[in-house]
């Protein structure tokens, strides 16, 4: 149903009505002006009152009543004010859950069953890759062929240091040779 309320105010100020008797200084004509002037206000008011009603009676009467629609006790309706339904849902009860309800709850508790189910064994698994990416067994020809060749470069690391350590001797020599040259050379050739 739909209620239209027109207000109208319309405020006219009106001096307190002339006292019977006019005052010496006011003549005739002038009461005369007074009560012709109290007349059309008052006949202005009802003009706009019978308008102000006559409005409202078209209210009523221009807005058509919605269609009544089957009672089905508990259904929520809402309509526009031409009357046409916006939203309708269908009547639920206390014992009634939407299906909607039902899907949001069931993901909900898989969910948290696959957390607490999930997590431990997660952690778990990253625990044993952790173990197994350690230390990989070396067979036992690549640990002997690794050891040749440990003993190959220790060995030729000293036959280096022995070669260096004939050069370092060979240029002391050639250097002292040098030195006793010069001493035994006249001091004028070089």
């Amino acid at each position: 149903m739909t209620i239209t309320n027109v207000t109208t105010s319309l405020i006219i100020q009106d001096r307190p009505p002339a006292t019977t008797q006019a005052p010496p200084s006011q003549n005739p004509t002038s009461r005369d002006v007074q009560g012709a002037a109290r007349d059309l206000r008052e006949a202005i008011r009802n003009n706009v009152q019978r308008e102000i009603d006559a409005a409202a009676a078209q209210a009523r009467r221009a807005t058509p009543a919605p269609p009544a629609l089957p009672a089905v006790p508990g259904q929520i309706t809402i309509r526009r004010p031409d009357g046409n339904t916006v939203i309708s849902m269908p009547p639920f009860g206390p014992n009634t859950i939407p299906p909607q309800a039902v899907d949001i709850s069931i993901a909900f508790f898989l969910t948290v069953a696959a957390i607490i189910i999930g997590l431990p064994l997660a952690r778990a698994f990253a625990r044993r890759m952790d173990r197994r990416g350690g230390t990989a067994p070396i067979s036992n020809e690549i640990a002997s062929q690794l050891n040749h060749l440990n003993q190959a470069v220790d060995a030729i690391a000293l036959e280096v240091e022995r070669i260096s350590e004939g050069q370092r001797f060979t240029t002391r020599l050639l250097s002292e040779e040098r030195d006793r040259a010069r001493q035994t050379l006249p001091s004028g050739a070089e």
